[in-house]
């Protein structure tokens, strides 16, 4: 079983990037965000979930040990398999799962691939307390519909859903409106 992997980024595709390890080229699947910030030719190390079923190998690549424990314990939640998981983290980041499961953001939930208003529930069932708690002076210790507005206003005005959540997340903890957030979403770069 494939745990980690390192080597250089050859291709982008839709979902996975190819990966060079010394002349061997390996499919990963990884998150749009993540994938949207590598470059061809990039040395990049992952670590690695290899699924296995009777019929076909899939590898889904994070950057983190956190990433993958967070991908985990979506896969202990009954109905969801690997791909509705690494759907949901391509949709929000842990910190926003967290807050998500923390608060019993059905809606939120409701609105990732793959995820109805059952499955919604059973995550959150499944996974409180068991999601670590938020850094403290997180952007995302704020109010979720404030986020998920920028996001969602960056999205309209040409972001890719990834970049918009990349930026929303480097903004300060004391932005209070919508508003504020876009206006100082704008002033970072939307990374491609």
């Amino acid at each position: 079983m494939i745990a980690r992997l390192t080597g250089t980024v050859l291709e982008r595709e839709e979902k996975a990037i190819i990966l060079d390890v010394h002349g061997v080229g390996y499919r990963v699947f990884v998150a749009s965000a993540l994938r949207e910030k590598l470059a061809l030719n990039q040395d990049m190390s992952f670590v690695i979930y290899d699924h296995i079923t009777d019929s076909d190998e899939i590898l889904f690549g994070f950057e983190t040990n956190r990433e993958l424990e967070y991908f985990e314990l979506l896969l202990r939640v009954p109905s969801i398999g690997p791909k509705t998981a690494m759907g949901i983290l391509d949709v929000v980041s842990p910190h926003m799962l967290s807050q998500a499961v923390a608060t019993g953001d059905v809606a939120l939930l409701t609105s990732m691939p793959g995820v109805g208003k059952k499955t919604a529930e059973r995550i959150i069932i499944e996974l409180k307390g068991k999601l670590s708690e938020l850094p403290s002076g997180s952007v995302f210790a704020l109010h979720r519909p404030v986020l998920q507005e920028a996001v969602d206003a960056l999205v309209a005005i040409g972001y890719t859903q990834a970049q918009a959540r990349a930026v929303v997340e480097k903004l300060p903890k004391d932005i209070a409106t919508v508003e504020e957030a876009i206006k100082m979403a704008l002033k970072y770069p939307a990374s491609s």
